[in-house]
């Protein structure tokens, strides 16, 4: 069983006795060990099935990265702690530990604990698909088109794809597929404790491509109803049930916004070659950078490609310091005349430049995720219907 532990300070004696017990217990190979601060890109790479998170020297720090981490571990959380103040183990337990140990009585605490890592049912890992964050250098740059089609695409190959629609407000994912969407993210985060994969395929709208639409909401009084916790719970199951995940983001700095890329498997920014583009795309890059999102998640998409007066290639690399590797090429009538209709471009003229282009992207990160689409968890159709009721106009 691969197995984590987090902790404020890696050398901390408590390290050493995890690290022991772990080798003979449960995991030959030892745990990864890691700070907080590294937690975030670790568990992204590492995917362990158990974590034990270590409360001394700073539990309050430690239950805060634990709470950010908890959603990355598809197995059990452990945390190890003082058993002195009750108020601790129980916000432990809230914030999503499976099992508290006594950090005094460690030895004993964990062979209690331990047929029971292997003999509950895990839970689905929410890591079964692949999420591909869909951003744009500002205005004009196609993210949404670019979005609409790389999830056809994606779908086309593997029979499904989710296409997330996190622009609250000003989403216009339903339009271009010309879909008519019932229920829409909002109404998914009113109550996401009950929400379940059955509820998450009813709120859903499909599209003749295997494209599964979660529509963002578009009358502004319900914005608000779109949560940080609401999504989380959300892009969680659409991994769990959908070989790819595509959102399409507002931005990179709205709460909602920040958890959905720190979780993506790939963000591709969209831009174009002419300097108020870039300029976006710099300061966008370097605000990734700054959340710890290691680049080599990020690839640049150059969208309208071969306009009058772009700038170079080599220019833009090296003022970016990022290597340019997919380009769609300016192609109006082709994209215009889809966009308008409703019928996405590779659909619509799969031998336009902009359709092949956006089918080279899409292969380019097929081989990502090998496995076929898990199956639905069966529910009721009615039990379903009866949930999402209360939601309709």
């Amino acid at each position: 069983m691969r197995t984590a532990v987090l902790a404020s300070e890696v050398s901390h004696p408590l390290i050493q006795s995890l690290r022991r017990l772990i080798e003979d217990k449960l995991d030959p190979q030892g745990p990864l060990i890691a700070a907080f601060e590294q937690a975030e890109n670790v568990l992204f790479r590492f995917r362990p099935q158990a974590l034990l998170v270590v409360l001394s020297p700073a539990p309050d720090r430690a239950l805060r990265y634990m709470n950010k981490v908890r959603s990355q571990v598809a197995g059990r959380v452990l945390v190890v702690g003082p058993t002195s103040d009750p108020k601790l183990i129980l916000r432990a337990l809230q914030d999503g530990a499976d099992h508290y140990l006594d950090e005094d009585d460690l030895p004993e605490q964990f062979a209690a604990v331990l047929p029971r890592l292997g003999g509950k049912e895990q839970p689905r890992p929410t890591t079964n698909g692949q999420t591909i964050s869909i951003l744009a250098a500002g205005g004009g740059c196609g993210a949404s088109t670019l979005a609409v089609n790389l999830a056809v695409v994606l779908a086309g190959e593997r029979q499904r794809c989710a296409l997330v629609d996190l622009k609250p407000g000003v989403g216009d994912l339903a339009a271009l597929l010309d879909l008519k969407p019932d229920h829409t993210l909002a109404d998914l985060c009113l109550n996401p404790a009950l929400v379940d994969e059955a509820m998450l395929e009813k709120a859903g709208v499909g599209h003749s491509s295997g494209v599964r639409l979660l529509a963002a909401p578009l009358h502004f009084e319900d914005i608000r109803l779109l949560t940080p916790g609401g999504v989380q719970r959300v892009l969680g199951l659409a991994r769990g049930a959908f070989p790819y995940v595509v959102i399409d983001h507002e931005d990179c700095f709205h709460e909602e916004q920040v958890l959905a890329l720190r979780h993506a498997d790939t963000i591709l920014l969209a831009a174009r070659l002419d300097y108020t583009s870039l300029r976006s795309a710099r300061r966008t890059l370097d605000h990734l950078d700054r959340m710890g999102i290691l680049r080599e998640r990020v690839s640049l998409v150059i969208n309208r490609h071969g306009q009058a007066k772009e700038l170079p290639k080599e220019e833009v690399e090296s003022t970016l310091r990022i290597k340019l590797t997919h380009f769609i090429p300016e192609d109006p009538g082709a994209v215009n005349a889809a966009n308008n209709t409703g019928v996405p471009v590779v659909l619509k003229a799969p031998s336009s430049r902009a359709a092949q282009a956006i089918r080279r992207l899409g292969k380019t990160l097929l081989a990502a995720n090998p496995n076929p689409p898990p199956k639905l968890a069966s529910q009721s159709k009615s039990s379903v219907i009866r949930w999402l009721a209360p939601f309709r106009s």
